[in-house]
């Protein structure tokens, strides 16, 4: 078989979530490359005699290097295998896709690239935090909060940004976060969400004020992966989010029972 790669985006947990493209690569591969996925499902979905590499990500551990995952791509598809790249969310949303492309067009090798959902979408839906909102949220901005902190931003635009932003990575120093943000002009009173396990029956929302955050910082310590939201979107729907309270718990058990 001629050298080939998929690059699919496996969603943000949800093993329903897989788009039909992504399920039709995953489910005929003789590779696969699977990162830190958040559901033991998506192990059910891979093919029995498939060769399986975990190269999964998390903060401060990684199985493997990128250097190390661009060789593999490539080895096993010059062997003529066909080779899926399962990678959490969308494959170009912080996903360093980019990097796996570039090695793949370097040894000549074709690829495809399978759109995910990513987990910016999945928890605006599960937190019902609007990424815009007629009259209220015309923009997104999606941002990396760990190298926000460590490399450092243009904290007086930011501060300033007319719209939602959406962060990842950024539970960690989210005290630290408002902090800047007010520090640089943005009011104490602006809403916060934060979604932690988007998809998952295990998933919650908690929803704030950057002011309250800066003070007095967030307590939980989550397992799973997080995200941040800041803007006017967030308390758009919170009624609706109040009073949907029987219809998520009904989702989550109904996802125990699946």
């Amino acid at each position: 078989m001629k050298p080939f790669v998929s690059i699919v985006g496996a969603g943000p947990g949800d093993p329903e979530l897989l788009t039909r493209k992504g399920y039709d690569r995953l489910t005929k591969a003789e590779v696969i490359l699977y990162d830190a996925l958040l559901d033991p499902g998506f192990l059910e979905l891979f093919p029995a005699n498939a060769l399986i590499f975990y190269v999964g990500k998390r903060s401060g551990e990684h199985s493997a290097t990128q250097e190390e995952i661009n060789d593999l791509l490539v080895k096993y598809a010059l062997e003529g295998k066909t080779v899926v790249r399962l990678k959490g969310g969308d494959p170009f949303v912080f996903g360093r896709a980019g990097e796996e492309i570039q090695a793949l067009v370097a040894a000549n090798i074709p690829f495809e690239v399978v759109p995910g959902v990513s987990s910016i979408q999945a928890g605006g839906a599960d937190g019902l935090i609007p990424l815009t909102h007629r009259k209220v949220s015309r923009q997104l901005l999606v941002l990396d909060g760990h190298t926000a902190i460590r490399d450092g931003v243009d904290w007086k635009w930011l501060s300033s940004f007319q719209g939602t932003m959406a962060i990842l990575m950024g539970t960690k120093t989210i005290q630290l976060l408002c902090q800047k943000l007010i520090e640089n002009g943005m009011k104490e009173s602006m809403p916060i969400g934060i979604v932690v396990d988007a998809s998952l029956a295990t998933s919650f929302t908690h929803t704030s004020s950057i002011g309250s955050i800066a003070e007095q910082g967030w307590t939980k310590e989550p397992k799973g992966p997080g995200i941040i939201y800041i803007g006017e979107s967030v308390r758009v729907l919170e009624e609706a989010r109040n009073a949907s309270l029987e219809i998520n718990v009904w989702k989550k058990d109904f996802a125990r029972q699946s």
